[in-house]
């Protein structure tokens, strides 16, 4: 169940020009794939509205988020520093799957941010994240990775890591080794890439959506998605959906 309260930052960490890191204290414990709405306190009504953020990493009551600043909102958070307070609701939103046996995770951009926790929690045999950037600017969080997980990382102009998207890395895999889970979050074009190449090999794909939302819970009906013969809210019904039923179109 969600809640709201005042949390205090307790660090704050520039990542690369475009992207920081906030931590804060939030005691409960989240789900992989869920996310908070934060937002600033000092009573401004620019922006007025909360701003979605994926947990991207919580432990002993310190929760973790990776933000892109993309608006005002985000930029604004940027300027916080440790001391300062934030209005936190959450946890919402329903979780990855988990395995025991092999999951790949495959993150494009900020879209990595869910998938480390997730990464962390997963009680699976065999963990093989692969990560993917425009370019060597934009390469974040190589630093976060754990010793039960084999990283990868390409850069689409090959200045950095493997040259090619994150796409032809995960079909390099599968043509060895399909695992059992796929779970993936980043632009939507890469995660219908995902569906289309490994949908031959009948694996489980789950994908996590980012939507622009108002409230979080499902009242403002701002995220909502339409999908054959139903419509969801990203917020309430996701943000992790079967692949499935998100690219129906996709040759199975």
């Amino acid at each position: 169940m969600s809640r709201t309260v005042i949390s205090k930052i307790v660090g704050t960490k520039v990542v690369n020009d475009a992207t920081f890191m906030i931590s804060l204290l939030f005691e409960e414990q989240p789900k992989p794939g869920q996310f908070v709405m934060v937002s600033l306190i000092d009573n401004r009504s620019d922006p007025f509205l909360p701003r979605p953020i994926s947990v991207f990493d919580w432990e002993d009551g310190l929760l973790k988020l990776l933000i892109r600043k993309v608006g005002r909102g985000t930029e604004l958070f940027s300027q916080l520093s440790a001391g300062d307070s934030v209005r936190v609701t959450g946890y919402l939103g329903n979780s990855f799957p988990d395995t025991n046996d092999s999951i790949c995770f495959v993150g494009g951009g900020i879209g990595i941010a869910p998938l480390f926790y997730a990464a962390r929690k997963s009680i699976a045999a065999e963990k093989l994240f692969l990560m993917g950037f425009p370019t060597e600017s934009a390469v974040i969080c190589l630093e976060e990775k754990r010793a039960d997980t084999k990283l990868l990382y390409a850069t689409d102009d090959g200045s950095a890591g493997v040259h090619g998207t994150v796409v032809d890395m995960l079909k390099n895999r599968l043509e060895i080794t399909p695992p059992d889970l796929i779970i993936t979050c980043g632009p939507e074009g890469m995660m219908k890439a995902v569906q289309k190449i490994a949908s031959p090999y009948n694996i489980s794909i789950f994908h996590s959506l980012e939507s622009v939302m108002a409230c979080g819970i499902g009242a403002c009906l701002g995220c909502r998605r339409e999908l054959p013969g139903r419509s969801v809210l990203v917020c309430k019904d996701g943000p992790i959906f079967d692949g499935l039923d998100i690219f129906p179109e996709v040759p199975q």
